[in-house]
């Protein structure tokens, strides 16, 4: 049974749409999916205020927030699977059946977003995980952050780290990888497929370089993408992320190899091992690289 808790008069957050939805989703199928006996998923939301306060808590910084929960009867989690729970492609769901990204991917959406994320749980009592964004400020603020915003999508290369161009067609697998990135200081732009990525570099951006799913819908896939961002951006460096051996032709993937700087990553991967070959394609190229482990 699902039940809402919302009470009326909740304040707007300030956050991404399609993401928070993505995140809302998520949740929600892995509560459902810890009830195999059944029981009861909430889903509720409240205004909440956070001092001042030396030691915040749960690293939730002061100010005011909208908590939204999803809450489940499950059989809930340890104190050691807890502890890892927000780790990018850790899962305790049978093979096949989770990426072990929907935690991870709440977690870097809701720090992203300025918030934050927590959970409780009790073995053989269920779970609650919330997320905290914050919530929108004043219309004076609002019409600032659109111009800022504006003038930020006109220019070509945004200030501060290393520019990468993200495409995935995945959400729950692209907030992971952007939020990844984003603590280590690069500039992400993300895109949903090719189109929407040769759509971005039309814009104005230039990236430093391309990350890019190999599978993705649409008449173009990765490989296509990345020749056709060459052909505007010569020798631009390149990380192929794809779940399938053999899925790219071997004179394609030399082509990609003769093109620039390129290098392929397999799925499942940690954010480690994708930081790692960014890394490296970009002082291939003769770029200062922002480091690994910051």
């Amino acid at each position: 049974m699902l039940r809402t808790v919302v009470p009326p008069g909740l304040p707007p957050l300030q956050a991404d749409k399609a993401q928070l939805e993505a995140v809302l989703v998520n949740l929600t199928n892995n509560g459902r999916d810890a009830m195999a006996a059944g029981g009861t998923l909430i889903l509720a939301a409240e205004a909440v205020t956070v001092p001042g306060a030396e030691n915040p808590p749960h690293n939730i910084q002061p100010g005011t927030y909208l908590r939204l929960s999803v809450s489940d009867e499950g059989e809930g989690m340890s104190p050691e699977v807890l502890a890892r729970v927000s780790e990018p492609f850790f899962t305790t769901k049978p093979r096949g059946k989770g990426t072990g990204l929907g935690l991870a991917m709440a977690h870097g959406f809701a720090e992203q977003s300025g918030g934050g994320l927590t959970i409780r749980s009790v073995l053989g009592e269920g779970t609650t995980v919330s997320i905290w964004l914050p919530r929108l400020p004043d219309a004076v603020a609002v019409q600032e952050r659109e111009s800022d915003d504006t003038a930020s999508d006109r220019g070509a290369v945004p200030e501060g780290g290393n520019a990468i161009l993200l495409a995935e067609d995945k959400a729950e697998v692209r907030a992971v990888l952007a939020a990844q990135l984003d603590d280590h200081g690069y500039q992400v732009r993300e895109a949903e497929d090719a189109a929407s990525a040769l759509a971005i570099l039309e814009g104005g951006f230039r990236p430093d370089a391309l990350v890019t799913d190999l599978s993705m819908p649409g008449a173009l896939d990765g490989l296509d993408l990345l020749r056709e961002v060459r052909l505007r951006l010569l020798r631009l460096p390149a990380v192929l992320v794809t779940g399938h051996a053999g899925d790219a032709e071997v004179e394609r993937m030399r082509e990609a190899e003769r093109g620039g700087p390129f290098a392929l990553l397999r799925k499942p991967a940690s954010p480690e091992a994708l930081l790692d070959r960014l890394a490296r394609v970009l002082r291939q190229a003769g770029i200062h690289a922002i480091a690994v482990n910051q």
